[in-house]
């Protein structure tokens, strides 16, 4: 199973041509409550786990 993150930033989107996701596999996360803040590599907005409602 897979944590994923996602870019809520519309104008990376738009550059991007799709929002930006970060997938983390849950085997490799010891306690996802305790998991660092993480940004989009493309625009450094904070990426967050609810999926974009404009996606």
């Amino acid at each position: 199973m897979d944590i994923k993150y996602y870019c809520q930033n519309s104008q990376c989107k738009t550059v991007q041509k799709k929002t930006y996701v970060l997938k983390l596999n849950l085997d490799d996360v010891m306690d996802e409550k305790n998991i660092a803040q993480m940004y989009c590599p493309h625009c450094k907005t904070e990426l967050k786990k609810e999926r974009p409602t404009t996606d």
